[in-house]
Parts: structure tokens; C-alpha cells; sequence
């Protein structure tokens, strides 16, 4: 289904697919999986975002596996948790799919967390430039 598709059926976004029964991307973000206390994330047919290699890092550093490998869209639809990762939005909770509530229907642990590491790691050194604002000079 393509985003006008989506849109005709009342939903806010899409997630691509391979054709396989694999899901891929959304348009402008990667998206996670979390089952069994492991996040999963497609490892082929989408644009591997900063924000998403970001999110496999803290991940990491959390003490929770990533794995790359194909997803399924029943994965997706029966998780625990599902976020998204793009720039313009950090981590993002996905918590209703089809109209169905991933999960409990709240945002999940484990991307409570990750959200506030990946906002936490923006204060450490290395991590972030600061831009001199030169509209209030």
C-alpha cells in the first residue's frame, strides 16, 4: 500500500514492503521491532539512517541486541513494541497499527528508554555539534 493509499484509510503513514512479506522503510524512517527483550530491524531494502545506527548503538550500550534480518509483517503487527527512527524525529513509539494497539497500546519500556537515552546522548561530548545561532547576533 503506497501513502495515498494509507491516507484513504484514515492512517497517518505507511511502511513499505519488499514484496516478500518483509517490511522495509516508512518514508523519511527505519523501523524497530522489540520481542523477547531484542530489537529487530530490516538489514536490506531501506536507507540505513543515522538515527537508526544511532538507536543499534544505545541499544547496544543498554545491554540490548539488535538483530538485522528481514522482518516480517506479521512481526510487526504481534510485537511487544515498535518504534521508528528518523532525523527529524529522533525515536519515535509507534503504538496502534491498523487501528490495532501494538502491545498494551502505550509506548513500551524499552523505547521510553531508548527515547530518553537518544535525547540524554545529545549532551555528550562528540555526539552533537552546537550551531551558533546567527539570527540572534
Amino acid at each position: 500500500m503506497g501513502l495515498y493509499d494509507a491516507y484513504d484509510r484514515n492512517a497517518r503513514n505507511v511502511v513499505l514492503t519488499d514484496g516478500q512479506g518483509n517490511v522495509t522503510e516508512g518514508p523519511g524512517f527505519n523501523l524497530f521491532v522489540i520481542q523477547n527483550d531484542h530489537a529487530v530491524t530490516p538489514a536490506t531494502g531501506m536507507l540505513e539512517g543515522v538515527t537508526r545506527q544511532t538507536a543499534i548503538e544505545l541499544l547496544a550500550e543498554m545491554g540490548t541486541e539488535t538483530i538485522l534480518r528481514p522482518v516480517t509483517i506479521e512481526e510487526v503487527v504481534t510485537a511487544e513494541e515498535v518504534f521508528i527512527t528518523s532525523t527529524a524525529g529522533g525515536i519515535m513509539a509507534v503504538t496502534t497499527i491498523d487501528s490495532r494497539p501494538v502491545g498494551n497500546g502505550h509506548v513500551g519500556k524499552l523505547t521510553r528508554d531508548l527515547t530518553d537515552q537518544y535525547w540524554e546522548a545529545h549532551s555528550r561530548e562528540g555526539w552533537s555539534d552546537q550551531v551558533e545561532d546567527v539570527i540572534r547576533r
